[in-house]
């Protein structure tokens, strides 16, 4: 093919913008690329198969292949877990209490282990059903991420269901809220878990929501206006909920800030009653 010149560095192929294997003609009017599919594919005797392309095609024709999405991983989160837990020490349960100024018997309800291969702790997620269908870790840095093909899910503890579940917002939140013995129930994020809330309460019989907002700073928005995401987020979940509910705003940032510093069952009760309620008839 002494009419075709080779790619190179200095002329690469203008379909790909590779430098080796494609080819262009003498005259500069047709490509022969060898990665860029279009209809004018040309198989070689090796078996190679290059596409044809002519450059002075106006507007040029390109076919780029479509990408194949590869599917998430499939996860057997109960049997993660219980691997997990198995060899985790009841020291380590009490150093992690420590650092977060929790009990540890929340620690146990809320059925959270020592994954030593992501060098983190993991808690796992469940949906409305109380399947297990994620795991959320935390390193000791207090970095946060999920287990590749995990489902966004509720950090929901072992323990009998109450009139009155208090939700919040995240695993550590929850610890806290389990600490000071409210039943407390955590959302993957401030806006997350909804449709799980609502098969969760009609399943376990639930009556009451509270939903604790994080105390976030407003953000701005790229049209000048402002939004809050923990308190948005609350009022989100409190508008989608068939049950009497109520919005709880802590003057700490967050549960586990607030129970750090000195929240109690009690103190958190009188702020509950001194909300306003929202019921839907």
């Amino acid at each position: 093919m002494s009419d075709w010149i080779r790619c190179s560095k200095a002329n690469p192929c203008p379909i790909c913008q590779k430098d080796s294997w494609c080819e262009i003609s003498a005259d500069g009017a047709v490509a022969l690329c060898m990665r860029v599919p279009n209809e004018k594919p040309k198989t070689f005797k090796d078996g190679s198969v290059g596409y044809v392309h002519r450059l002075t095609d106006e507007p040029r024709k390109v076919f780029v292949p479509q990408r194949k999405e590869k599917p998430a991983p499939v996860i057997n989160v109960e049997a993660m877990m219980a691997s997990w837990a198995a060899k985790t020490r009841p020291e380590a349960f009490r150093s992690l209490a420590d650092e977060l100024g929790v009990r540890t018997s929340a620690l146990m309800e809320l059925r959270c282990a020592w994954a030593a291969e992501h060098s983190a702790w993991a808690f796992p997620m469940r949906d409305g059903l109380g399947k297990m269908v994620g795991v959320r870790l935390r390193n000791q840095k207090g970095e946060k991420w999920a287990v590749k093909g995990s489902k966004q899910g509720l950090f929901l503890p072992y323990l009998n269901p109450e009139k009155q579940a208090v939700f919040v917002e995240g695993a550590t939140d929850t610890l806290a809220g389990l600490s000071i013995g409210l039943y407390c129930i955590g959302r993957p994020s401030c806006s997350g878990g909804l449709f799980d809330i609502q098969a969760l309460i009609k399943r376990l019989g639930i009556r009451e929501a509270v939903i604790v907002s994080d105390n976030d700073d407003d953000r701005e928005r790229p049209d000048g206006s402002f939004y809050n995401p923990g308190v948005d987020g609350a009022r989100a979940l409190s508008d989608r909920l068939e049950i009497p509910n109520c919005i709880v705003i802590l003057p700490e940032k967050d549960m586990r800030e607030a129970v750090n510093n000195g929240l109690t069952a009690e103190r958190f009760d009188a702020m509950v009653r001194q909300c306003l309620w929202t019921t839907k008839h």
